[in-house]
């Protein structure tokens, strides 16, 4: 991947809160300690030198290719472990996405200018802490996010503008990696956004593969794993036109997701704000908003 590109969030994002199936009794949801389990569960495959030399050499037969450096054809032969033809398809989604962001803005203060509602509040942004792998770290701040009145389009391109810019610092730093922490303390189901959750797993499997180490979900309150809210775009019944209906979803906000996630679920951690500080910095300094 190109080091301009990241980047969950994610941020994250939100909604990352239904990448965790839920707790059989929401009332007494067990957070999993970090102290003793890893830190980053998704790791791109190693591939040696001859092995990537074949894979890149094979990616350059197909013109399409050409936009993109031997570095970054690297990293996605790698996360098809080696598998040209289908290395090659993911380039070719990653750069006909990339030509406008996927309708965010093709170029940088077009995406800052889409984002702009959602970083006002600080709803996602890049720590200046890193983690005690010395990933740098995403912060997400759910309960800043409002689910019923967001625009979609500048989550979106938050997301996508911190995710670019934890990658880029991961790579100037020599690493691969980012950590998304996801701030779940004073969150209700009117946080939850399952639309962005859906486009948030699309894009990191499709244009960031294996670049989001972990999310770590920090507190999550059981309101999160029981019936959530989602805004329908058809206008209420005596409301005015265009006006869009909340409706109750008589199901939880997992099993509208679950099959997006598959087996990417294992990369989520719920924890406690004890862990960030004692597992995932170990001494160093927390971001503020998680201290």
């Amino acid at each position: 991947m190109p080091s301009t590109v990241r980047c969950a969030a994610l941020l994250a994002v939100p909604a990352v809160c239904g990448l965790v199936a839920p707790p059989t009794r929401p009332s007494r949801t067990r957070l999993h300690s970090t102290v003793t389990q890893d830190l980053g569960t998704t790791t791109a495959p190693l591939l040696d030198d001859a092995a990537t030399a074949r894979a890149v050499a094979a990616m350059r037969e197909d013109a399409r290719t050409k936009p993109l450096s031997d570095d970054e054809l690297t990293w996605f032969a790698r996360d098809r472990r080696g598998d040209a033809r289908e290395a090659v398809e993911k380039v070719v989604q990653y750069l006909r996405w990339r030509k406008d962001r996927g309708g965010l803005g093709a170029d940088r203060d077009a995406l800052m200018r889409r984002a702009a509602p959602e970083a006002r509040r600080r709803v996602g942004y890049l720590a200046r802490e890193k983690d005690a792998l010395n990933r740098p770290t995403v912060v997400v701040v759910a309960r800043r996010h409002d689910a019923m009145r967001r625009d979609l389009k500048a989550s979106q391109a938050l997301c996508v503008a911190v995710l670019e810019d934890a990658i880029a610092e991961a790579v100037k730093e020599g690493g691969e990696q980012v950590l998304a922490l996801v701030d779940l303390r004073q969150v209700g189901p009117q946080n939850v956004d399952v639309p962005f959750l859906l486009w948030l797993i699309m894009t990191l499997r499709s244009y960031f593969p294996k670049r989001l180490g972990q999310v770590a979900l920090v507190d999550p309150p059981p309101v999160l794993f029981e019936a959530v809210r989602l805004q329908r775009p058809t206008p209420a019944r005596n409301s005015p036109i265009g006006t869009p209906s909340p409706r109750r979803v008589n199901t939880q906000a997992w099993n509208l997701i679950k099959g997006a996630v598959g087996r990417h679920a294992d990369m989520v951690r719920l924890v406690s704000s004890a862990d960030v500080r004692n597992a995932y910095f170990a001494g160093k300094r927390v971001p503020p908003d998680l201290r």
